[in-house]
């Protein structure tokens, strides 16, 4: 199976056309988009037209390209939102959910007869005030010095815009929802996380500092030592290729990548296209370095 993975396509308004003519050119037999679907620039983008501003891109831009695109090549399609994508929306996708496309975040797919997929789209607190998919990565948890966060910000609810204050020492934590989320685990699975690994060379934003998810990171180093996890695919943090020099790592047996995203109008689009052999046991992973199959530098 050859798989084409992106995330944060919200860096540009060209960057989910970039998309769908790769997945053409190269044939893929699936896409993974990994959050942050909406670009940034949008009309009323001020605070309070925002989310109606990303309400008509998906109706009118979003969906559209999606139906098309599956009209030509009639294969699945995973995604979901991300932390820029106000949650209220994604109603609109949820009218599709196992016909468009399968919607990540919480669930599990199977990928092949061998091998699921599984999604995670929250992130811990940002510097950002939308808020709809921010968690406190464990209880109380204290962050790594320098990594600035607002825990005062916004949250969709009923096509408005409520204010809202993050709690660091609340119950509901990225570490309990996967928690809830391992339980579904029967079989070896690709990871499909917003939020990259804490402290790796997927997390780094650009003053250096690690911005990623401990909690992700535990989860990843459980499910790799267990032997059932092939991979994990991440975005959010845009710049960390180039900060990194790297746009995978290995945590135990496991590959985990991140692509990053070229930011603004004419940047170049940011992917990889791997092989997922899973008439293997275990199933195995090969990225593709062919002319057609490659990882899009800036």
């Amino acid at each position: 199976m050859k798989i084409l993975f992106t995330s944060d396509i919200h860096a540009s308004d060209t960057h989910l056309f970039s998309m769908i003519s790769i997945a053409e050119k190269a044939k893929v037999d699936c896409v993974i988009i990994g959050g942050d679907i909406i670009p940034h620039y949008l009309p009323n983008t001020h605070k309070a037209g925002i989310l109606q501003a990303q309400e008509i891109y998906l109706r009118d831009v979003f969906l559209p390209a999606v139906e098309q695109f599956k009209e030509k090549r009639d294969i699945p399609i995973y995604l979901d939102l991300g932390n820029d994508d106000f949650k209220d929306n994604r109603k609109m996708l949820e009218v599709h959910d196992g016909n468009l496309f399968h919607l990540l975040h919480m669930r599990k797919h199977p990928l092949t007869d061998t091998v699921d997929i599984l999604g995670y789209m929250n992130v811990p607190p940002t510097p950002f005030w939308r808020k709809d998919w921010e968690k406190p990565d464990s209880s109380g948890q204290l962050y790594a010095p320098g990594n600035i966060i607002t825990l005062n910000g916004s949250v969709s609810v009923g096509g408005m815009l409520k204010e809202t204050v993050l709690d660091l020492n609340s119950d509901d934590t990225i570490e309990n929802e996967l928690s809830l989320l391992s339980e579904t685990i029967e079989k070896p699975f690709i990871f499909v996380s917003h939020s990259p690994p804490y402290r790796t060379p997927l997390d780094v934003i650009y003053d250096g500092t690690h911005v990623g998810s401990l909690a992700i990171k535990e989860f990843i180093e459980t499910w790799s030592e267990n032997g059932q996890l092939v991979a994990s695919l991440h975005g959010h943090i845009h710049e960390s290729p180039s900060r990194s020099g790297s746009v995978l790592t290995k945590i135990g047996n496991s590959v985990c990548i991140n692509p990053g995203q070229g930011n603004g109008k004419g940047a170049a689009f940011r992917y990889v296209i791997f092989r997922l052999a899973y008439e293997e046991m275990p199933p195995s992973f090969q990225m593709l370095y062919e002319p057609d199959s490659f990882i899009c530098t800036d």
